[in-house]
């Protein structure tokens, strides 16, 4: 009887007991924007024995880790990473949504309350997101005594992965790293200086060069395929050089260029070392963490693919830069002081031209949404006519979202808001493209009829999502050009993304039972002791715990 009831409780003892034997000085989450889980075993004959190898050989590797939720993009992805919630709960239900209020997009960070630091643009801030996270539990664990840091190449990956305590939030724009008075009115003097170094001016004209062997790329792609995305002046073929389009001078051009190269997450590497050096961190006798998020992963792979020769050599480059990064972790702060987490906010779809280059018969393709939106169109006039002039059935089609103009069904020759959004959903499940749809009604119901279904009612909030949301058929993608790759869809390449532990207290191995990024907070704070963020919906991964 003993035994059992301590077997039956061990799982709930976890969660008010450190698990590891020393305090560790310092978290450090890593996270790799569009980092397919598939990338680390296709390529993993090229990696060396101290990046992506460090965490495999030494941590708990979860090969089934995936996002449970249908629009799998970069602010959904980074907020449910540290919260253990999904958009249902935390309110990021996309990169952006229709606001009604306002008559317009709202962009998932944006905040017209405050202002940039560093340069010049439109506030950001987490106020759009709802709860908190593991950074957020932890600085209140302390009293604020520690200090949790985020930086990122994009201010939405940094500022939802810091949470709305942060000690300090920071992201690349354009030529320098920047906050928002969210956070702090000026910038810290370690960033001014690190933004005056030219660290990030000095890579114009840098050479983009393959850095393996013709021999290693056999498996891919062509080089230079026609449906690569060819903009900022970097081209679709090796070499690339960065100077945007103009190679004469540095103009917003070569900003973006950089972005979409390695030579982001070099600069991004180096700016977090400097944090780790001028914070201290992992030195003052508490817990502190540091999230890095890099995103050139993602904007290199919607340029050219996930079987491009260009997102090979981008993983095995990261594989080089993660080493470097962790070498200067392990002198200045020392691995085994350390717990880390490797993860991804989201994978991508293949090119959906270059499955048809093989197999032209093949059910892939591209939805433009006009052409989405006007057959929603044809089909609500078709069964309740015209509404009045000049008033359109739809407001907006924004994330596989669909917001109805609720004036129309105001008139009284109209019928109710809810059978407009059935009628809708029943025409979309017609659609060539179209898996699934579901209305309002059908999403706020208490139980799913598939898991399709269910992933969808995790993206569905009821005060920011639309009247109906669909999903894509597989290797379908949104889009009106023929070039590039595009993810936001419930399927696995765009779900499975890499999860790894490592630290005191972690259990070695590899794991081969159900998990998803939502785990990592509730897996954190019972391995530190320190209360779950509020709503979290991820499990404690005990598989991992010693």
């Amino acid at each position: 009887m003993v035994k059992t009831f301590l077997t039956l409780t061990a799982p709930l003892l976890c969660a008010v007991s450190p698990l590891q034997s020393e305090t560790p000085k310092l978290i450090v989450v890593v996270s790799v924007d569009q980092l397919r889980y598939d990338y680390l075993v296709r390529f993993k004959e090229h990696f060396g024995e101290n990046g992506w190898k460090y965490f495999f050989r030494n941590g708990a590797n979860f090969v089934n880790a995936s996002f449970k939720h249908a629009i799998n993009t970069t602010g959904p992805g980074h907020a449910a990473l540290l919260s253990g919630t999904y958009g249902s709960t935390n309110g990021i239900i996309a990169n952006d949504w229709y606001d009604r209020d306002r008559g317009g997009w709202m962009y998932c960070v944006e905040d017209r309350s405050v202002s940039l630091v560093g340069s010049k643009g439109e506030g950001r801030s987490p106020r759009n997101f709802i709860g908190s996270t593991f950074g957020d539990e932890l600085l209140l664990r302390y009293g604020f005594a520690a200090k949790v840091l985020s930086v990122s190449n994009k201010d939405r990956a940094a500022i939802l992965m810091g949470g709305k305590l942060a000690s300090g939030v920071y992201w690349m724009k354009d030529s320098v790293f920047v906050t928002s008075t969210y956070y702090a009115a000026d910038l810290p003097e370690w960033v001014r200086q690190f933004n005056h170094s030219g660290i990030i001016d000095a890579y114009f004209k840098k050479v983009w060069n393959k850095l393996l062997p013709p021999s290693a790329y056999r498996w891919l792609d062509e080089d230079d395929a026609p449906y690569e995305e060819d903009k900022d002046g970097v081209g679709r073929k090796f070499p690339h050089i960065i100077t945007g389009k103009d190679s004469t001078r540095r103009t917003p051009s070569y900003y973006a260029a950089l972005a979409r190269s390695p030579f982001s997450a070099e600069i991004l590497s180096a700016f977090a070392q400097r944090a780790i050096e001028a914070e201290q961190l992992g030195k003052r006798g508490v817990t502190d963490m540091l999230c890095v998020s890099f995103s050139g992963m993602d904007i290199v792979g919607h340029a050219f693919g996930p079987h491009s020769h260009e997102v090979m050599d981008m993983v095995v480059r990261l594989d080089a830069i993660i080493a470097d990064f962790l070498s200067f972790l392990d002198r200045h702060v020392g691995l085994r002081s350390c717990v880390l987490v490797l993860m991804a906010d989201h994978g991508v779809a293949p090119i959906p031209e270059y499955i048809k280059r093989t197999m032209p018969s093949a059910d892939v393709g591209r939805v433009p949404v006009d052409s989405l939106k006007a057959f929603c169109t044809r089909a609500l006039t078709r069964r309740f006519g015209e509404p009045q002039p000049d008033m359109p059935w739809i407001d907006a089609i924004v994330a596989n979202n669909i917001y109805l103009n609720r004036e129309v069904s105001s008139q009284p020759t109209m019928p109710p808001l809810d059978l407009v959004a059935s009628t809708l959903a029943d025409s979309l499940r017609t659609h060539a493209a179209i898996a699934a749809a579901y209305s309002r009604r059908e999403l706020s119901s208490a139980s799913a009829s598939n898991v399709l279904a269910a992933k969808m009612q995790r993206s569905f909030h009821p005060l920011r999502s639309g009247d109906v949301m669909y999903a894509l058929k597989p290797y379908w993608t949104e889009g009106t050009d023929q070039y590039g790759a595009s993810h936001g869809e419930p399927y696995e390449y765009d779900a499975h993304v890499p999860l790894v532990f490592v630290g005191d207290g972690i259990r070695r191995g590899t794991f081969a039972v159900e998990a998803s990024p939502v785990d990592i907070a509730p897996t954190l704070s019972a391995l530190l002791g320190i209360e779950f963020p509020p709503g979290r919906e991820g499990r404690v991964l005990i598989e991992a715990l010693k």
